[in-house]
């Protein structure tokens, strides 16, 4: 009985908090601004993601980062950067939306381009992604199709494969190729 109240209030808030932004499809190499949401599970996620970060950032870009992790405590191996933050289960409320100033932000911020790197549904991520304000939202969970403007099936855990499959096909849609 509790779930189901909480999930009636998770679904309220999201449409409460739901922004309406006009769509637009930009290639990843023209994208002045990249959100990237991800669930780190261990030292070898973090790193796989926090290169991926690093080398947009380099060729540019603005990046913001923001992990979950499905746990009580953030890892230490997880540095809170400027534009990296990380939130775990503790800093959940008790229907799942995450109670930091950094998500928020993360969620009002218009990103060209957001791409969700999780493989498996969380509360927290699915608030994330239904409330962004995001022009364009790109990931390959299958719970989260009617969140996505573009999904891409890829490997699971394999971050480069999925970044170079979102360079190929935004490179297609935006007419660039």
């Amino acid at each position: 009985m509790l779930s189901k109240i909480k999930k009636y209030i998770f679904k309220k808030k999201i449409s409460e908090r739901k922004q309406t932004t006009e769509k637009a499809i930009k290639a990843l190499e023209r994208a002045t601004s990249v959100g990237l949401v991800c669930e780190i599970t261990d030292e070898d996620s973090y790193k796989a993601i926090f290169k991926i970060f690093s080398g947009l950032q380099q060729s540019g870009k603005n990046v913001h980062l923001i992990g979950y992790i499905d746990e009580k405590f953030v890892p230490f191996y997880c540095l809170q950067q400027l534009s990296a933050d990380y939130f775990c289960k503790k800093q959940l409320n008790w229907y799942g939306e995450p109670n930091m100033v950094q998500v928020q932000d993360f969620i009002n911020e218009k990103f060209d381009i957001l791409l969700d790197f999780n493989y498996r549904y969380h509360i927290p991520v699915d608030f994330i992604l239904s409330t962004s304000a995001a022009k364009f939202i790109i990931g390959s969970c299958k719970e989260y199709t009617d969140v996505y403007d573009l999904m891409l099936q890829t490997e699971s855990g394999n971050y480069s494969q999925f970044v170079s499959s979102v360079n190929i096909y935004t490179k297609k849609l935006s007419g660039n190729e």
